[in-house]
């Protein structure tokens, strides 16, 4: 089989040379050999270099690019490494960040063997801190579990296995590639859509995932952005995929599921507090408009003590998506305030809890999505 791994990056010289060595030695024992492909947004750091003196075993080709797409992100990069993949008549590309610290050459063969057996799309099954992943945590899992009725747990992983089948129709459409796909929303893209379109989906257990976490109180704003709008505007998209969903599925899962405490994630709970305040104060005139009267009172009411329900989180989001929808909300941009809220609620919830402690709350939130669902067929 031939398996391409490709590695977005951006200004990741400390951290790439570790996973494009253990990528090398995956495919190297696992697949005889295979390509690697950096694609960068133009670093500044010598990433681009790292990657080319990294020493990799025989029958390994490594190629580093700047992509072309003139949109810069993410998504743009792992546009052009699936166009190389396809170009190369790859059978698989397998997508890992270039900041992990957990890698192993192992993931390599867990993410491109399924695709082997004939599964299009692997998702990622990993322990990460209780506080890592506020935007999976608190929007993309229950949000999509309760959407489009299967558990996948980490829709924005990151690190992802897709067929050529896959490939084709990600890239079916190019002007998907021109909104905020190109960017941090190509994660709940791929997910979505390999859902939707009932491509052949398997999770894979990977054990901790550890790598640079950001603190989401100061530096999440515009990935919240570009998620949440992708994930709004793929609702519309599908529509007759989600509505009429009424139960969560499980998904087969390769592996056993590994317990352990990850090493911990800090985050800024006084900073959190005030930018949901701030930004709230900011953004009360749209909220009053996007968010139906009851909740918007019920949300001004949780901004006073930072007790944010999961079923008035549920509301917040399905009340965005129905603004998204309306042209009443542009960007998801005003509901910023709101995630801060959110996330400061289930970090005093978890406070005391260990990482598998706050996973049940996070496992039951999609639960508490998936009832308040009609709420938002009826509103949509």
């Amino acid at each position: 089989m031939k398996v391409v791994v490709g590695i977005p990056s951006y200004n990741n010289a400390d951290t790439i040379g570790f996973v494009v060595k253990q990528a090398a030695e995956g495919l190297k024992k696992y697949f005889g050999g295979g390509i690697i492909v950096n694609a960068d947004g133009g670093s500044a750091d010598g990433t681009r270099d790292v990657v080319m003196r990294t020493e990799v075993p025989e029958g390994i080709e490594v190629y580093s690019f700047v992509y072309k797409w003139p949109i810069p992100g993410k998504g743009s990069a792992m546009k052009e490494i699936m166009e190389f993949a396809r170009a190369r008549d790859a059978d698989a590309v397998v997508f890992v960040d270039s900041d992990l610290r957990s890698i192993t050459p192992e993931w390599i063969y867990r993410f491109a063997k399924p695709v082997e057996e004939g599964y299009d799309f692997v998702a990622p099954l990993y322990i990460r801190h209780k506080w890592d992943g506020t935007i999976t945590n608190n929007i993309a899992y229950p949000m999509t579990a309760s959407l489009y009725g299967l558990d996948v747990r980490q829709p924005i992983g990151g690190d992802f296995g897709v067929s050529a089948r896959a490939i084709d129709v990600y890239l079916e459409d190019e002007a998907l590639w021109k909104t905020d796909v190109a960017r941090f929303g190509v994660d709940i893209f791929l997910t979505t859509t390999a859902i939707a379109r009932k491509l052949k989906l398997v999770q894979v257990s990977l054990g901790m995932k550890i790598h640079n976490p950001k603190d989401p109180a100061a530096s999440l704003g515009p990935m919240f952005n570009q998620v949440v709008g992708t994930l709004f505007m793929l609702m519309r998209r599908y529509e007759d995929i989600w509505r009429p969903v009424k139960e969560i599925r499980p998904v087969e899962t390769w592996g056993e599921p590994v317990e352990g405490e990850p090493e911990p994630v800090k985050v800024s709970l006084d900073l959190l507090k005030e930018r949901a305040r701030e930004l709230f104060a900011k953004e009360e005139e749209t909220l009053r408009e996007v968010l139906a009267k009851e909740t918007f009172e019920c949300v001004k009411k949780a901004l006073e003590t930072f007790e944010f329900p999961d079923e008035l989180w549920a509301r917040v989001l399905y009340d965005g998506a129905v603004a998204y929808k309306r042209g009443l909300l542009k960007n998801a941009e005003p509901l910023i305030p709101l995630y801060f809220a959110k996330t400061a609620d289930f970090v005093i919830r978890t406070m005391e809890m260990s990482t598998m402690e706050a996973e049940k709350l996070v496992r039951e939130r999609a639960r508490v999505f998936l009832r308040e669902k009609p709420y938002l067929v009826e509103r949509w």
